[in-house]
């Protein structure tokens, strides 16, 4: 029987199904959510063989029940409240602990927006997939076109950029991934990261102004390709703005000042992806490796952290 390779983390909560996927592409996922508190000895069960857990202030952790954690790395938080870690012993055992901004904060406010984008995004990259039929070459033995291979018809089919930095690009290459569409870095290659990509979206941010969309990247990209602009005409370049054919292929979108919704139960969802991020940054993967951003005791040491 092969054993998985990847950390076991526990859930004890409701999440949304983009923060699910993203904690399934990185950990073995148990969940346990229900009203339901267990004792001291059922949560060290509970807790048997894992690196990380999401939970909320129901559940207390002090200093006699972290020494009886010895796989633990990661407590995250579903509250803004952590009156039941005790930060001390969670430091000097090294695990790190996190705890999810309150409502109103600025980073559930940029969850909203990415949610507002995504839904704005979605569609595009819908389009974007292959349509049945599309897919195919000339064979060497007919003389008719014949499908070679059945298409996916998924939006794992497809390359994405995000031109732009800062929280709501990061929000929504989270949201990306978690769709298991495949991210282009623009760092690595220029050229490829324009001609390969099927779907463009400027998030904005500090390194998508000015003038992010140009026309010599815009040459480059496949007849098909779609450019979502989520950070209005300071994003376009003066030789866009002037050729009308490329203008035209560029959809605009609003995110605008967008704030979490009141009602719980998006509120909860939009949390979930803070707490799922915080998890998979605390034990060491994705973009804030090592550094999640709602860390509660950054003088903890790790071996792993630079």
């Amino acid at each position: 029987m092969t054993r998985s390779l990847k950390h076991s983390v526990l859930v004890t909560h409701p999440m949304s199904e983009g923060a699910m996927t993203r904690l399934q592409t990185f950990f073995d996922v148990e969940t346990r959510v229900g009203e339901y508190v267990p004792s001291g000895d059922e949560l060290v069960d509970w807790l048997y063989g894992k690196a990380g857990v999401i939970a909320d202030t129901r559940f207390v952790f002090d200093a006699k029940l972290v020494g009886r954690l010895p796989m633990l790395k990661a407590i995250c938080n579903l509250d803004a409240e952590h009156h039941n870690l005790d930060l001390q012993a969670l430091t000097s055992a090294g695990i790190r602990a996190t705890s999810t901004p309150a409502a109103g904060s600025g980073q559930l406010s940029v969850e909203a927006s990415a949610d507002k984008a995504w839904q704005q995004l979605l569609p595009l990259l819908q389009r974007a997939v292959p349509s049945a039929g599309t897919d195919g070459r000339y064979s060497s033995k007919w003389s008719r076109r014949v499908l070679l291979q059945e298409p996916a018809h998924t939006l794992q089919e497809l390359r994405m950029g995000i031109l732009g930095s800062g929280p709501l690009a990061n929000a929504l290459a989270a949201r990306a991934q978690a769709a298991k569409v495949q991210l282009l870095d623009l760092g690595r290659d220029y050229g490829a990261f324009w001609r390969t990509a099927d779907v463009l979206v400027c998030a904005g941010g500090a390194n998508a102004s000015p003038g992010c969309i140009t026309a010599t990247g815009m040459a480059l990209m496949k007849p098909a390709a779609r450019i979502l602009n989520l950070a209005g005409p300071r994003a376009l370049a003066a030789d866009v703005l002037r050729n009308t054919a490329l203008f035209g292929r560029i959809e605009n979108g609003d995110v605008g000042p967008a704030h979490e919704t009141t009602a719980p139960g998006q509120l909860l969802l939009n949390q979930t992806h803070v707490a799922a991020e915080d998890l998979i940054a605390s034990l060491g993967f994705g973009r804030n490796s090592w550094h999640p951003p709602h860390l509660l005791n950054p003088d903890i040491l790790c071996d792993s952290c630079c």
